[in-house]
């Protein structure tokens, strides 16, 4: 089964693996997943909105150029993560939510495609992808 999502060109493409929780602990998790991680935002306070708290994140992102675009990223990000599977089912059993996420710019006309293989990869970890798309107002 192949996926093919028409909405754009994509440009600033990322996949990443996000880890969040309310009460995330990030030593925790890099100590469970021997990944250096690419964003880590600890929970508390929002500094950028005062009197609210945000949860905690922890982020390995995917974000250089590749040729086949986001297929190569999510297939790049996928090697990195499937030997730590089990890991990701413990961290999901302890109220961590964790999914992937397919992110760009985009406009209009073209696609990106997944093919067959990364999204049996993708599948197999049980994990929810979303796809995120930022458009210009331009």
């Amino acid at each position: 089964m192949e996926y093919t999502h028409s909405e754009g060109p994509w440009a600033e493409t990322a996949v990443k693996l996000v880890i969040r929780k309310s009460d995330l602990d990030a030593d925790l998790v890099s100590r469970s997943i021997p990944l250096d991680p690419t964003t880590v935002q600890l929970p508390g306070i929002d500094p950028l909105n005062p009197g609210s708290i945000r949860d905690g994140l922890w982020i390995v992102q995917v974000h250089g150029r590749m040729p086949g675009g986001v297929s190569d990223q999510l297939g790049t990000l996928l090697s990195k993560v499937e030997p730590h599977a089990h890991v990701l089912s413990q961290l999901a059993s302890q109220g961590y939510e964790i999914h992937i996420d397919i992110s760009g710019f985009v406009g209009r006309g073209a696609t990106f495609t997944l093919p067959a293989d990364v999204v049996r990869r993708s599948a197999a970890l049980g994990l929810p992808v979303t796809i995120s798309t930022s458009v210009s107002d331009r």
